[in-house]
């Protein structure tokens, strides 16, 4: 089952990496400017970020060819978010996962001949050609066959069928941290160039690494045969572990903020006062006798991030260390003085990305750098047969009360009697990521919203209320808060994770309000509704609102519940 259901996350405050999307698609947009100017495409990396579908739309965006990814799950996740781009395996599969390698990937590296042979088999099973890129080891010696078995290898894979081979890969850096040169990236042009003269194979990539041979390509020094690279961490960090000693004055390495709250904040001595001994994880800590310090305590611990790759944002804090749960700080010198209860920030190097990325534990929040405008109009947009009924009930006029004007070209409100969800398939017409907040008891239109992937991705589309849950539903990775979750966790709360999913990430929300959720009895009371529809007013970001199952009798509490999402209050 795939649902999302609400869990406990949210009942104690979690550490959070804010996530800037337009600072992704920025130095997305860099990266691959400046590498187009030599003729190098980019496959965009996610691994980072566990493959979260708004940074893969935020490099897109930027102009990068396809995506990269290491981890199935993340795939996974990325195409159940509609990302139909192409997608690179980045981690060698093993031959008994090569029918997933061929179902969600389009490309693959590889270095073994038994896994390319398993993945011909899979593939023409299947009725489809799996791309290969052929990894080829340059002296870094991790993943690739040695040169000089290049040659035959190649001949056997041109033989099988199921699969094509696309080009030739290396990787420098991660493990033997040998760094690219003339001399090992020139090896890999002239490798391509000899498997082209002797097979006649249009080698479409040869693939020349990752973030480590940027800074090589911009010196010029990248031979022209090289015609691809994998890069991550130069667009998720702008180069934080890439350009070492002088930043790439195009790339903002501000697109991940962790934030974490104080939970204690004390004057204490700077010695700990006893005899010691290691310490939780093996270590013997050291400690300088600097006198009785101001020291915090966050809910930052091992188990989210590395701390050792923190870099605080506050000026004067000072990590001294960390437990699994808790990171111990020296806050004598930040100004103004931290209280308990309070917000300190780090940015992060790229293993306390990875670190955070991957917990649990830790909250992400996409976001992008401006929301959307408050509207000051409104379009009604009743169907016919409730036309006079809006009259009736002097919607127009309310809304005046409320300060906003009726006019064609204002946030689109729809009154229908059918179930139908036709205001969010308008909206993605002009929003390339949008969010919902849906208010249903049987969620029966999820088929016509899945059609309207990636541009709302089913974690941006919020459940509330359900009672009966469908085949597809369970199947389908949505954040579903059921009647039942209404009840126990009450509806402010409900409402504060469905706002939270729908606008993570997205250019704004819509809402969508089934009247049966409202009206059969065994759903939401009356005041229920009123609370999500006030917690709508609250949240900035409201794109549109649309009523569906409305008949003219119903339409009195229809107008109601939009004049409290529209911020009508009782004082």
């Amino acid at each position: 089952m795939m649902v999302v259901s609400a869990g406990l996350g949210g009942l104690m405050a979690a550490p959070r990496v804010t996530v800037d999307l337009d600072v992704v698609e920025r130095n997305a947009r860099a990266v691959v400017r400046a590498c187009g100017r030599s003729g190098v495409g980019v496959f965009g990396v996610t691994k980072g970020t566990c493959g979260m579908p708004q940074v893969a739309r935020a490099m897109l965006r930027g102009g990068v060819i396809g995506i990269g990814e290491s981890r199935f799950e993340n795939i996974r996740r990325l195409r159940a978010a509609g990302i139909d781009a192409k997608v690179l395996l980045l981690r060698s599969p093993p031959p008994r996962l090569a029918d997933e390698t061929v179902q969600l990937a389009d490309i693959s590296l590889n270095s073994e001949l038994a896994t390319i042979e398993e993945l011909s088999r899979v593939a023409e099973r299947r009725s489809r050609v799996h791309e290969v890129i052929l990894m080829v080891d340059l002296g870094d010696l991790r993943e690739g066959i040695w040169p000089d078995d290049l040659m035959p290898v190649v001949e056997r894979i041109l033989k099988l069928p199921g699969v094509r081979l696309a080009g030739l890969g290396t990787n420098l850096t991660c493990f033997g941290a040998v760094l690219p040169s003339e001399e090992n990236m020139g090896r890999l042009a002239g490798y391509a160039e000899r498997v082209r003269g002797e097979f006649g194979v249009p080698l479409e990539y040869v693939s020349g690494g990752n973030s480590s041979s940027l800074p090589f390509l911009l010196e010029g020094r990248m031979p022209p045969g090289v015609n691809n690279l994998r890069l991550g961490e130069t667009i998720l960090q702008g180069g934080r572990d890439t350009f070492f000693d002088e930043p790439w004055e195009e790339l903002d390495r501000g697109a991940f903020l962790l934030g974490g709250d104080l939970v204690e904040v004390k004057l204490k001595p700077s010695v700990p006062i006893g005899e010691t001994g290691v310490d939780a994880f093996g270590g013997r800590p050291r400690f300088e006798d600097r006198g009785e310090r101001l020291r915090g305590i966050l809910n930052i611990g091992r188990e989210d991030v590395d701390a050792s790759v923190l870099l605080p944002v506050e000026p004067g804090l000072e990590i001294l260390g960390a437990s699994s749960d808790h990171l111990i700080i020296d806050v004598t010198d930040v100004r103004p003085r931290p209280v308990v209860g309070g917000t300190l920030h780090f940015e992060m190097g790229y293993g306390a990305l990875l670190a955070a990325m991957t917990s649990e534990y830790v909250r992400k929040v996409p976001m992008f750098d401006q929301p959307p405008p408050r509207a000051e109009t409104i379009a009604l947009r009743p169907d016919p047969a409730l036309r006079p009924g809006t009259t009736e009930v002097k919607t127009a006029e309310r809304l005046a009360e409320l300060g906003f004007a009726v006019d064609p070209d204002g946030l689109p409100v729809r009154f229908t009697g059918r179930p139908t969800a036709t205001l969010p398939a308008e909206l993605t017409a002009t929003a390339d990521a949008l969010g919902a907040v849906w208010l249903t008891g049987r969620a029966e239109l999820l088929p016509a919203l899945l059609e309207l992937r990636p541009r709302l991705a089913p974690e941006n589309l919020a459940v509330v209320g359900l009672r009966e849950a469908s085949a597809l539903v369970k199947q389908t990775p949505l954040p579903v808060h059921t009647i039942v979750d209404v009840d126990a966790r009450g509806m402010r709360e409900v409402m504060r994770r469905a706002l939270d999913a729908a606008t993570a990430g997205t250019r704004g929300y819509v809402v969508l309000c089934d009247a049966d959720v409202y009206t059969s009895g065994a759903g939401l009371s009356h005041r229920e509704t009123h609370q999500a529809m006030e917690a709508v007013a609250a949240r900035p970001g409201l794109l549109g609102i649309e009523f569906t199952g409305v008949d003219p009798a119903g339409l009195p509490l229809a107008a109601d519940l939009l004049m409290s999402a529209l911020g009508r209050t009782i004082l």
